[in-house]
């Protein structure tokens, strides 16, 4: 029986080869598995993750199957300590949920922004209908002012459009959507920092992120896995795969966890070819860049937050976390880590980034001063985020409708051209899987 053939060796393309049942064929571009879930160590015992990967377990059985199965050296359990720092001072993450200690004139904004957008005259035009983007959904749910303080500054400078050049489809799990109850506890210093999917993660003792992939592989059985390879052409009628090694595979179906655009571009090659339209589509879809630049300090971390968000325009970057306050061994002893990410289409260099992480973390109080920083290189993340614009719902289903008709299947966050995490990557493996199980 000919192999399915998974490309890519990412969480996704892994848990697919973990929860197959029949042959398959892994093949991933870099040197060894992980995708993004890979942890470097440098500079005597820094561990950096391609940024943050904290794992948000949903799901009952994957949680039983990380907690048991995947991290034989165990995990650790953390809540959540995350701020945003405007107005020279931090507040506790959910904005929306602790503004106490901002400006009073700031506080009073969001305050009654947030009571006129959820019981006010001016706010029951949007409470009256869907949000047509994703400004509406702000507004609707939050208000003008927390849009004016935070949500719009923030999310234009971490998507690089406007938020009313994007979808609201994506965001309803992602953006806290507070109570009046929560929002006035806040102003008045009572807020707590539960809300939100991400208000407590887990994390491998040891090893980093990495940990992780490194034990699907160890479970995934019944196939064989070439790293360092990619496929050149794939024909979709024959079965038939051209590999850069130079071999020529036959597969029984496809498992695409690489990025959407480029699956089609793969099959465009090929004998069979692919539907202009199908082309034109993927043409449509949009992603950005992020660079982030991993720092090494001497002394412990100045501040105790694990994240911080930037929304305010003196700082080039949204965000900036620190492995070290996270989980300490992550460091050497006496010093701090951080990671510093900056959005863009292209244009900034690894240089200009560097430059800036340094400026942004003696700016945003994270480390004393300049001084104290070891090093600051910068890391790229190609399509780290999908633009999800007015393209992007008709565009994806007409590719995604197209595969569906040749029997190609996706998975993953580039496969699926999506915003996920690592569980709803581990998870779509798994549908992948269960899918063709059953055919």
């Amino acid at each position: 029986m000919d192999p399915v053939l998974i490309l890519g060796g990412g969480l996704a393309g892994l848990s697919t080869a973990v929860f197959l049942k029949r042959p398959w064929l892994l093949v991933e571009k870099e040197a060894r598995v992980g995708g993004k879930t890979r942890t470097e160590v440098l500079h005597g015992g820094f561990h950096f993750d391609a940024t943050g990967h904290w794992l948000h377990l949903r799901d009952p059985e994957m949680t039983s199957l990380v907690t048991t199965a995947w991290l034989p050296d165990g995990f650790v359990r953390i809540d959540r300590r995350a701020a945003v720092y405007s107005r020279g001072v931090f507040t506790r993450f959910p904005y929306q949920v602790n503004t106490s200690g901002l400006p009073a004139e700031v506080v009073a904004e969001n305050l009654l922004g947030f009571i006129d957008a959820t019981l006010g005259d001016k706010g029951r035009a949007l409470r009256e209908r869907e949000p047509r983007n994703f400004e509406e959904f702000i507004l609707r749910h939050l208000g003008e002012g927390f849009a004016k303080n935070f949500m719009v500054p923030y999310n234009r400078k971490l998507w690089t459009v406007p938020p009313a050049q994007l979808s609201a489809a994506w965001c309803s799990r992602f953006v806290p959507k507070p109570t009046l109850k929560e929002v006035v506890e806040g102003a008045l210093g009572l807020g707590g920092d539960q809300l939100g999917y991400n208000a407590s993660f887990l994390y491998p003792r040891q090893g980093g992120i990495e940990a992780l992939p490194r034990a699907l592989l160890q479970s995934a059985t019944g196939g064989r896995v070439l790293v360092g390879t990619v496929p050149t052409k794939l024909d979709w009628r024959a079965r038939t795969a051209a590999l850069s090694s130079g071999e020529t595979v036959r597969f029984s179906d496809v498992v695409s966890t690489i990025e959407l655009p480029q699956l089609v571009r793969l099959l465009a090659e090929g004998p069979s070819g692919v539907p202009e339209e199908v082309r034109a589509a993927a043409g449509r879809l949009r992603s950005f860049t992020v660079t982030y630049v991993r720092v090494g300090a001497r002394g412990l971390n100045r501040q105790p937050w694990h994240w911080v968000y930037l929304p305010e325009a003196e700082f080039q970057t949204y965000r900036i976390g620190s492995p070290s306050a996270v989980y300490a061994p992550l460091a050497p002893e006496g010093t701090a880590s951080f990671y510093v990410e900056y959005s863009h289409a292209g244009e900034r260099s690894r240089a200009a980034c560097e430059a800036a992480a340094v400026e942004d973390l003696v700016a945003a109080q994270m480390v004393h001063r300049r001084e104290d920083i070891l090093f600051a290189e910068a890391e790229e993340i190609p399509h780290a985020y999908v633009i999800y614009d007015d393209a992007y719902g008709p565009a994806r289903k007409t590719v995604m409708d197209f595969l569906a008709a040749a029997r190609l299947y996706t998975a993953g966050r580039y496969g699926q051209w999506e915003y996920s995490s690592m569980e709803d990557a581990l998870l779509a493996g798994r549908a992948a899987a269960d899918t063709l199980n059953a055919a």
